[in-house]
């Protein structure tokens, strides 16, 4: 129980702020100009969408907004910015995808809201949206017993490399019977290759190119994306711990 409870914590370090990564992607006016868009996009008003859209994008806005509007209609309440990627392509221009969400009860919808960086101003230039009868941002949250046993048994399998990191790096430490300690105590900090898991949908991934620090991870790549476990083998950590098993043994015959 001790090992999923720190599994889990584990989790939760691995977190980061999703508010935070939003803010330091996005100003404040540019996270209002999207909020006003979607607003916009739902009140079916063309003529002010019109005035945010890049002259590519104008002549579509009719038949782009007929398609959105019956979405966002049923999702009632306030927007939300949920996650801000953005783009650079080799000197050309920055462009910033935001996911807005809103609705309550069992009437969701999340739009995806592209703007491109002009010289005078950000303009417009894409939208799509979709429907959902849940929080969109809950959809992939972690559920621990989600996954059943083979979801306990993989926590366990995250935990056991994570202490087996731990506990060698506490051995190097606690005898010098090791030359070059530094050096062993950073490759016990690491696993090796990897095995992955979709928390979401259970897909299991072999990860030949895979370093994880204290041979365990989770992560996401926002609030739609579902967790990734992955695990890797601790294999310095191993040997020290083999070591010094074998150091204990010969300590003792001689003596």
């Amino acid at each position: 129980m001790r090992n999923l409870l720190f599994c889990f914590f584990l989790l939760c370090l691995t977190a980061c702020s999703q508010k935070a990564l939003i803010d330091r992607l996005a100003s404040p006016e540019e996270q209002r100009q999207a909020i006003e868009t979607a607003q916009e996009l739902r009140a079916g008003d063309v003529a002010s969408v019109a005035q945010r859209a890049g002259p590519e994008l104008k002549g579509q806005l009719s038949t782009g907004i007929a398609q959105v509007q019956p979405i966002l209609e049923q999702a009632k309440g306030p927007f939300s910015i949920e996650t801000v990627r953005t783009r650079e392509q080799n000197g050309g221009p920055v462009t910033k995808a935001f996911t807005v969400e809103a609705g309550s009860n069992s009437h969701w919808a999340a739009i995806e809201i592209v703007f491109e960086d002009r010289p005078r101003s950000s303009k417009l230039v894409g939208f799509h949206a979709f429907a959902t009868n849940s929080d969109p941002a809950k959809l992939n949250d972690f559920n621990i017993s989600q996954r059943g046993l083979l979801g306990y048994v993989w926590l366990l399998l995250m935990s056991g490399c994570v202490t087996l990191c731990i506990t060698a790096v506490v051995l190097i430490w606690r005898r010098p019977w090791l030359k070059r300690r530094w050096l062993w105590t950073l490759g016990s900090l690491f696993g090796f290759v990897g095995f992955g898991l979709n928390w979401s949908n259970g897909i299991l991934a072999l990860l030949f190119v895979n370093v994880s620090f204290l041979g365990a991870t989770a992560t996401r790549a926002g609030p739609f994306a579902p967790w990734i476990l992955t695990f890797g083998i601790p294999v310095i950590a191993i040997i020290v711990i083999v070591r010094w098993f074998r150091e204990v043994r010969q300590n003792t015959a001689a003596g």
